[in-house]
């Protein structure tokens, strides 16, 4: 087998806080005015409210599951 259940359990961990950071990211990139001039304002404020909301959801959704205790 290629990979162990440990280190794709690993992988998969760090790929979440990743996205996690790729999400609040984008969010607080849209609140800049000069990115995505196109696109109207109002828009771009739903959308970077929507994207950082869902990264800390995330975030904090990894955070706690790491923290349980293994049952």
């Amino acid at each position: 087998m290629i990979f162990s259940k440990e280190s794709f359990s690993k992988f998969m961990v760090f790929f979440g806080y990743l996205m996690a950071v790729i999400y609040i990211g984008l969010g607080a990139l849209l609140f800049i005015p000069y990115i995505y001039p196109g696109i109207p304002r109002n828009l771009k404020f739903a959308f970077a409210l929507f994207f950082i909301a869902y990264g800390f959801f995330r975030l904090v959704k990894i955070i706690t599951k790491k923290s349980e205790p293994n049952e």
